[in-house]
């Protein structure tokens, strides 16, 4: 009897330990993510788009909706900086994708130098030399926004309003001897291609946080293709090339900039109901 209650003891001693393993490491083995594979586009002809419409909007991940993009296990900003220092993505100098960047010249941008004077003689602290220290890119610190190129497109065959994202540009903050000088995109990465070098063939496999069940992650390309994420437009297709924020009535107002994006926004919503007929 002493031999089985004392069996009962470790059992139930054990059970809290047991059940934290499973909880942070799953005991079944998890494939679904890795084994996923692109769904491709559903073909279009140029003869069935009645209307097309580029805008450029610009994500932030602290967010509320948009927080599981910074998840602490697998953030965005790190799976990206990553993949482009490894060369398993190809960055490019601007939207127009033509002009590739060097892994050389990718791992420059994101660093800080600082001149701190450091004193010689500790007798004499005016004596001093000049000390450069270059602080390396933390991607998880310093890219906390993402800026995405995408083209509206009622196909008038189907009915339908599609949305075709044509890049991603991770946004970091320039500073310079501690200076802050603003954002500017880290590279262009193309969202989808033919050839299976983009985006969306490399992101199908990685996934983002599921607040609703931890049974069914959910993988960047779900992030993207069923648009889960909050953002706001500062651009969209002009005779000027300008965003929002460069028009003279905008540019020394950040809310009415806000307010036009929100315009656009109701526009493009608008636009694939008053193309029907009743």
């Amino acid at each position: 009897m002493k031999k089985v209650f004392g069996i009962l003891v470790l059992v139930v001693l054990a059970l809290p330990s047991f059940a934290q393993g499973v909880y942070d490491d799953f005991i079944y083995n998890r494939q679904a993510v890795t084994e996923r594979k692109v769904i491709p586009w559903p073909y279009l002809r140029e003869a069935d788009v009645m209307f097309a419409k580029r805008v450029v909007r610009m994500i932030d991940v602290r967010e509320k909706t948009n927080q599981p993009m910074a998840w602490p296990k697998n953030p965005l900003s790190i799976v990206l900086y990553n993949a482009v220092k490894e060369g398993k993505l190809i960055p490019y100098r601007d939207d127009s994708l033509a002009t590739q960047m060097t892994i050389e010249e990718f791992l420059t941008l994101g660093t800080d130098t600082e001149y701190i004077e450091v004193p010689i003689d500790p007798n004499d602290p005016t004596f001093t030399q000049t000390d450069t220290i270059i602080n390396e890119m933390i991607p998880e610190l310093r890219i906390n926004k993402f800026r995405v190129v995408e083209d509206w497109i009622f196909d008038k065959k189907h009915s339908q309003m599609y949305v075709r994202i044509i890049s991603i540009s991770p946004q970091y903050r320039v500073t310079l001897g501690g200076v802050d000088l603003g954002e500017q995109d880290l590279c262009v990465l193309k969202y989808h291609s033919n050839d299976g070098a983009d985006l969306r063939h490399f992101l199908i496999n990685f996934e983002v946080f599921n607040r609703q069940n931890d049974a069914a992650r959910l993988t960047y390309d779900d992030w993207f293709e069923q648009r889960l994420f909050t953002s706001y437009i500062i651009k969209e297709a002009n005779q000027q090339d300008m965003y929002i924020r460069q028009y003279a009535e905008f540019k020394d107002n950040g809310v009415s900039a806000l307010l036009e994006g929100e315009r656009i926004k109701q526009e493009l919503f608008e636009k694939e109901h008053d193309l029907w007929e009743y």
